[in-house]
C-alpha cells in the first residue's frame, strides 16, 4: 500500500511540473506537406502567406522568427539572390556562414549573414544576426528562414530552434 502510495504522489508531482511548463516534453508539428519536431518553448503559428507554409514563434511572444516557405527558384540561386541584395542595401553586410547542409537526406545550403539595424549609423551599434537553409525535394525549394536579431538572441534562441527544424523535418511526397 505504501509503494502504491509514493507512486501516486511521484505521479501527481510529475504531472504538476509537467502542465506548469516547468518541463517541457518535445513536440512535433505535421502537416499535409512535412513534418518537424518544435523546439522547447517554441510554438507553431497560423499562417496568411500563401508562400509561408509555417511560422514559429518562442512561447509568450507575439513575434513570428521563423518561416518555412517554398518556391521554384533553386537553392544557389536564392541564397545568390540573398547575398547580392542585402550586400546592396547594407554596406556592413557580412556573411557569417554560407555552407551546404544536408536537410531531410537532401543537399542545401546555410547562410548565416550579419547587417546593421535598419536606421543605426554608428558604426560601433550592434548588429543583427539572420539565416536561411534552402534545400529542394520534389521539385520544389524549400526555405526554413529566421528574420533578424540580435547576436545574442540568435545564438540563445532561433539558431537552436533552426537547428531542430532542419535537422527533424521530413518533406512527403511520393518522389523522395
Amino acid at each position: 500500500m505504501e509503494k502504491n502510495k509514493t507512486f501516486l504522489i511521484f505521479l501527481i508531482l510529475f504531472l504538476a511540473v509537467v502542465l506548469s511548463g516547468c518541463l517541457s516534453l518535445e513536440d512535433e508539428y505535421e502537416n499535409s506537406i512535412f513534418s518537424f519536431k518544435i523546439h522547447e518553448n517554441w510554438t507553431v503559428v497560423d499562417v496568411t502567406n500563401k508562400d509561408t507554409l509555417a511560422g514559429l514563434k518562442p512561447v509568450g511572444t507575439n513575434t513570428t522568427l521563423i518561416d518555412i516557405t517554398t518556391t521554384d527558384v533553386s537553392p544557389q540561386e536564392l541564397v545568390e539572390s540573398y547575398i547580392k541584395n542585402y550586400s546592396q542595401k547594407d554596406p556592413d553586410f557580412e556573411i557569417i556562414e554560407n555552407r551546404p547542409v544536408t536537410v531531410d537526406g537532401k543537399e542545401g545550403i546555410k547562410l548565416v549573414y550579419k547587417m546593421r539595424p535598419k536606421g543605426a549609423e554608428d558604426l560601433n551599434s550592434s548588429y543583427y544576426i539572420s539565416s536561411l537553409i534552402a534545400f529542394s525535394k520534389n521539385n520544389n525549394t524549400y526555405i526554413i528562414s529566421s528574420v533578424e536579431v540580435s547576436n545574442h538572441d540568435y545564438q540563445t534562441m532561433v539558431e537552436p530552434a533552426m537547428n531542430k527544424v532542419s535537422s527533424t523535418i521530413k518533406i512527403k511526397g511520393y518522389f523522395n
